[in-house]
């Protein structure tokens, strides 16, 4: 960001500039100062805090560091210029992100812990954050190409908790403005050009596509048929959760779980299990306990689902009796003091890890799952044959490792159970991903 507002602006006269977009801000009812304020220096977050001190909202700006780019540091101090042009508080927040399936949920994950622990310290009512009315849109047509039902498609809430996004009713052309306005220019973020990201593909390829298609701004459209399937979405999540109280809350009585309407029997499984979600497939296969055609399966997350006496029960799965844990490929496990997940990607990794605790197979040569074992001292993951893939904690084996030919890149990640010492773990399993 370069330039500035160069004096601190008084909160009226910001005010009466920023008037026409502080009249649009949505969510805000009932805040009180002082409030957080994601700032990660682009236009949206900046745009949010010139608002959010304009409404005497005693904005505390925090630029959130995932530690993946060098810029980072240049942006913080950007950020914390702007803050001080604006007569508001800024701190800097440093985080680590482990490896994972999808590295911009998991630095989603850590980047809002973290405001969270801010807004506590603090003693701030809420944390704004910047997404508009495009987020809105993207996030809607993410989880549609994820086959996500009415709750990811009611895509983001104005407000849910402490967390609080004033500027959907706003568009990405709104924010640009109001920063020209105060003359700063906020920083780019390299990531949000390279459409190996889905949302960057979406942003510069795929919305654009359909509305030359559609002859019309498709955005106003998806955020409205978001906030429709939102409502109802959380009117189900409402019943859901009465129905399942009454039908034994923790362990829910089969008869009453299958005598409800499918989709709410459905919604009524998915409150029951929590996290990690369960898939559609996982679902029905519950509902099928329920209704005596099965006795037991096991779910992502290490998860058993069983019935006994009329009765559904759920359990971590636990490590074999032989000793030995299997993992899914993709798939979640846990077991023998450690955290596995697995997952596919079609593109070869932007960032190799050292093999240690996270490491990245060829999935044709890995098979279908694969077994972990206690070999001594160390824990050597195998596939389905018996030969070894990964010798936890060292180093990636010969059979599966990745060659010229690879097509598809099999990730493994492995953490320690909670509770379990952290010691060995190697500094190097880190990795984010950086977004207001």
């Amino acid at each position: 960001m370069t330039g500035g507002p160069g004096r601190r602006a008084d909160v009226r006269a910001l005010g009466r500039s920023l008037a026409p977009w502080l009249a649009r801000l949505e969510g805000l009812a009932g805040i009180e100062p002082p409030v957080l304020v994601g700032c990660s220096g682009g236009a949206d977050s900046l745009a949010l805090l010139a608002l959010a001190a304009a409404a005497g909202l005693g904005p505390i700006a925090v630029h959130v560091d995932h530690g993946l780019r060098p810029e980072t540091t240049w942006e913080a101090a950007a950020v914390a210029r702007a803050a001080a042009g604006w007569g508001t508080e800024f701190r800097s927040v440093r985080v680590e992100v482990g490896w994972g399936a999808n590295l911009e949920a998991r630095a989603r994950k850590v980047r809002y812990a973290a405001l969270e622990h801010g807004r506590v310290e603090a003693g701030a009512t809420a944390v704004l954050v910047g997404h508009t009315a495009d987020d809105q849109a993207e996030t809607v047509l993410l989880n549609l190409a994820r086959g996500s039902a009415s709750a990811g498609l009611g895509a983001m809430a104005v407000r849910r908790g402490a967390v609080v996004r004033p500027l959907l009713g706003l568009r990405r052309a709104d924010t640009t403005e109001i920063c020209h306005r105060l003359a700063v220019a906020p920083v780019v973020d390299p990531m949000n050009a390279d459409p190996a990201y889905r949302r960057v593909w979406l942003r510069r390829e795929v919305i654009p596509a359909l509305e030359r298609s559609a002859g019309r701004d498709l955005v106003p459209l998806l955020a409205r048929q978001a906030g429709i399937l939102r409502a109802e979405s959380d009117l189900l999540d409402e019943l859901a959760r009465e129905a399942l109280a009454a039908a034994g809350g923790t362990e829910p009585r089969a008869a009453e779980l299958i005598a409800l309407p499918h989709a709410l029997a459905r919604r009524v499984v998915r409150c029951w299990l929590g996290a990690p979600p369960p898939s559609l497939d996982e679902v029905e296969r519950v509902l099928a306990i329920a209704r005596g055609l099965h006795r037991a399966t096991e779910l992502a997350g290490g998860r058993r689902v069983w019935r006994r006496a009329g009765v559904l029960h759920v359990e971590a799965a636990a490590s074999r009796a032989d000793g030995t844990l299997t993992l899914p490929f993709p798939g979640r496990a846990e077991g023998l003091g450690l955290q596995l997940e697995a997952w596919v990607e079609r593109d070869a990794p932007t960032r190799w890890p050292d093999g240690r605790w996270a490491c990245v197979l060829d999935a044709h040569a890995a098979g279908r799952s694969g077994r972990l074992e206690r070999v001594g001292s160390t824990l050597v993951l195998r596939d389905g044959r018996g030969e070894r893939l990964w010798t936890v904690g060292y180093r990636v084996e010969a059979p599966a490792r990745v060659h010229h030919r690879t097509r598809r890149f099999l990730w493994v990640a492995a953490r320690m159970s909670e509770g379990e010492p952290s010691k060995g773990e190697s500094s190097e399993t880190t990795g984010g991903a950086g977004g207001a």
